[in-house]
């Protein structure tokens, strides 16, 4: 096939945006018009072969890290090397914003993907699993022994955020300024200057939280007795994304949750031009 043409996204592309995303198979829904247009557009590449959108990724551009949220390639195209275009071209465009390292998030049974990003440098480094869980089945989770208190994540408990956590570095502001998700913060108010004991980034329309952190699986519950007032009603369960915490993995699945999805956190260094 002939080469690819990178173009950035306009409002006009909502459309092959809907078209893609279903071949994700996450199981969300897919972002109204309104929301994709002020939360992923402007972060949203669009790739065309012949004058035909063929593949689309939307690329968060961090400090000095590239988080590939989504890269999708429509089934008509692909076998073709479609994905390992779209990657280089997302290398490109993360190396002139500054960014020396990447990572994404892939389904370990996504073989084809798998071998193209090892094969591009990255490694894997934990496993993320998204439960669905009844809110009912909260009131059955394990709670902490001490006080602690969930408040709004201010620009000021960032970088406590991020290091207490191990985020990407600007992660939090990130989902602050695109609007639409509410960040939450659970601190110690006996100890308020120290490290974060939980942070929750929860879209309402989903609903579900990622990142969802805690650091012990008992504050979960208040963390989440936090997120409750947000959300809707019905639905009558919120999605819950762990990454790396087998402990709060073990406890959700005792309490009932169930799994919606598994995925796979790849990161590396982004290889050079050629």
């Amino acid at each position: 096939m002939s080469r690819l043409v990178a173009r950035p996204a306009s409002a006009a592309d909502y459309d092959h945006f809907a078209r893609l995303f279903v071949e994700l198979d996450t199981g969300n829904p897919i972002l109204p018009r309104d929301r994709w247009e002020s939360a992923l557009a402007r972060d949203t590449l669009f790739f065309e072969a012949h004058g035909e959108v063929v593949a689309y990724a939307y690329v968060q551009t961090l400090r000095g890290v590239g988080y590939v949220r989504h890269v999708v390639v429509a089934p008509s195209h692909r076998g073709r090397g479609v994905g390992g275009d779209v990657m280089r071209a997302v290398a490109a465009h993360l190396r002139g914003r500054g960014c020396s390292r990447w990572c994404l998030n892939v389904k370990p049974d996504n073989t084809a993907a798998v071998r193209l990003y090892r094969g591009i440098g990255m490694e894997h480094a934990y496993v993320l699993t998204t439960f669905e869980l009844p809110w009912d089945a909260v009131a059955r989770l394990p709670r902490p022994s001490r006080s602690v208190v969930a408040r709004p994540a201010q620009p000021s408990d960032d970088a406590a955020i991020e290091a207490a956590f191990a985020l990407v570095s600007g992660q939090v502001a990130d989902a602050r300024g695109r609007g639409g998700l509410v960040l939450l913060c659970l601190v110690d108010p006996a100890t308020p200057d120290a490290a974060p004991l939980g942070y929750a980034s929860f879209d309402p329309f989903l609903p579900g939280a990622f990142p969802f952190r805690v650091a012990a699986p008992e504050l979960a519950a208040p963390l989440l007795d936090a997120i409750r007032p947000h959300a809707p009603r019905p639905p009558e369960a919120v999605l819950v994304t762990v990454e790396d915490d087998d402990a709060l993995v073990a406890v959700l699945r005792d309490t009932g949750a169930t799994v919606q999805l598994v995925g796979a956190h790849f990161r590396g260094e982004i290889p050079a031009a050629g």
